[in-house]
């Protein structure tokens, strides 16, 4: 039988051409949005778009596809976004991005880690790329957690300590262009 499609890839790779730029983008979603770092759902603080320039998106796009050895094509900068939130429980986003794979940078993490169903929460650490498979069931945890330790928060309320906020920038791009990495070992 053949193995399950991955759900989340750490690269090991990292953005370096303008990483210098993330922090600042970090304090000003702190300052321009500071409520739409909500536990349990993710915002797109579309406002944050305008201070990422055409140059550094242009940059980041360029070298993501070179150090992962993609395709420059299949990554748009019409399809970049940026996204906010604090913890979030194992869920799956299937039915909001039902052709989609996301290829993330980590602006700021805190003490947070993209995990699946199985793996223990470590966090990120700025310009980290990510591949996350957003059909698959996933969540956003402090570190050294599983999703069975972690304990849903009801209220859905912003996040204000930077420990548990994160902050990311996503390239969106059609599944038929990134299956193949999500593949089993």
């Amino acid at each position: 039988m053949a193995g399950r499609y991955r759900t989340l890839i750490r690269t090991g790779q990292h953005i370096e051409r303008g990483v210098e730029r993330l922090e600042a983008l970090y304090q000003l979603a702190r300052k321009l949005c500071p409520g739409k770092f909500t536990a349990e759902e993710t915002q797109e603080p579309r406002e944050l778009l305008d201070y990422v320039p055409v140059g550094f998106a242009d940059s980041m796009r360029r070298e993501i596809a070179e150090k992962l050895e993609l395709r420059l094509g299949i990554m748009s900068l019409d399809r970049l976004s940026v996204y906010s939130c604090g913890p979030i429980a194992l869920h799956d986003d299937r039915h909001n991005y039902p052709d989609l794979y996301f290829i993330i940078v980590v602006v700021h993490s805190g003490r947070l880690g993209v995990v699946d169903r199985k793996t223990r929460s470590v966090r990120h650490t700025a310009g980290e790329i990510l591949l996350l498979d957003p059909h698959k069931k996933h969540g956003l945890i402090p570190e050294g957690m599983t999703v069975k330790d972690y304990r849903y928060e009801k209220t859905h309320s912003p996040v204000h300590a930077e420990e548990d906020q994160f902050l990311f920038l996503s390239f969106d791009v059609k599944r038929r262009d990134l299956r193949s990495r999500f593949r089993p070992d």
